[in-house]
């Protein structure tokens, strides 16, 4: 079965029971451990571990090109929009 025979059948699914599913998807993915032991940043690196994704976290060699506050903010914006279609 393909990805898109899976999306497909969902899809055809009633949307109570597609709310149900998308629900429990959810709920298995935060119960999701991740793996015991993550692979670090060497030390002296100016990577950091945060969630599971490395963040460069040394100065930038042209400030002007810091896109690091506008993709807070769309991330930020994408979490609310998320949050509010649960309510």
């Amino acid at each position: 079965m393909t990805v898109r025979e899976i999306l497909d059948a969902i899809h055809a699914l009633p949307r109570p029971d597609r709310l149900r599913l998308v629900e429990q998807l959810n709920d298995e993915a935060l119960s999701d451990q991740l793996a015991p032991i993550e692979i670090q940043p060497p030390p002296g690196s100016m990577l950091e571990l945060v969630d599971g994704f490395y963040v460069y976290t040394g100065p930038l060699a042209d400030p002007a090109l810091d896109h690091r506050v506008d993709r807070e903010a769309q991330v930020d914006h994408l979490i609310a929009r998320l949050d509010a279609s649960r309510h």
